[in-house]
């Protein structure tokens, strides 16, 4: 039985797909902001657009992680260019990755109720080259119409994700597990589960299921 929320979410990555088809880039992806305040994975046009927006969750940096801080598109259309100017720093983690998927231009776009920040879209291209004017009032006529569905999504967005896609319930059940075991807050408990999962190349759902199932257990780091 196909649900409200599931023809919502299915409507969601049909006009991400028509963006993307219409504005001239080759994937893209949408983040649904968490109460708290950190971008989740909703869809994908693809495997790697998917392992792009769990990659931004997993190590807590990227163009959607900055777009939802700022409020702001954050467009970069040569990222070995911009890779001067700060970017490397910034994305220490990510931006190699995302060079290496063969991306050299991301462009992400908040999307926003007046000050309420719903989610943002990422958008890729394999090779550098700057979105024209008309390709932005595109994106920003999907950003309008994206928004109204958001509100309107019933029950969990995980219920829309695949089994290869990010659990965020089960990652910040994880993360509330961590807290308690290292006397700390959700926040830095986060922080610990992202980093885990980035040094020990695991998705950092499997590694939160394994906190869940107490499998494993975090300690105190030593001073």
């Amino acid at each position: 039985m196909v649900t409200g929320a599931a023809t919502t979410r299915a409507r969601i990555k049909e006009l991400l797909m028509a963006c993307i088809e219409a504005v001239d880039v080759d994937g893209g992806g949408i983040s649904l902001v968490s109460p708290a305040g950190v971008g989740e994975p909703l869809c994908g046009s693809g495997v790697g657009a998917e392992e792009m927006e769990r990659l931004q969750f997993t190590v807590g940096e990227g163009p959607c992680v900055d777009a939802i801080a700022s409020g702001s598109p954050v467009l970069i259309d040569d990222l070995d260019a911009a890779a001067g100017t700060g970017l490397r720093e910034r994305w220490a983690m990510f931006l190699p990755e995302i060079v290496k998927a063969d991306i050299h231009a991301v462009f992400a776009f908040p999307i926003r109720i007046g000050a309420i920040s719903l989610g943002v879209v990422d958008l890729y291209r394999r090779a550098p080259g700057r979105l024209e004017e008309t390709s932005l009032a595109k994106i920003l006529t999907t950003l309008d119409a994206l928004a109204v569905m958001i509100l309107h999504m019933d029950g969990n967005p995980d219920d829309g994700l695949s089994d290869g896609q990010l659990g965020s319930m089960a990652v910040h059940r994880a993360a509330g597990m961590i807290m308690a075991q290292l006397d700390t807050t959700i926040g830095a408990a986060l922080l610990r589960l992202r980093a885990a999962a980035y040094v020990e190349g695991s998705p950092i759902d499997e590694l939160a299921r394994d906190v869940i199932n107490r499998k494993r257990r975090f300690q105190k780091e030593k001073e």
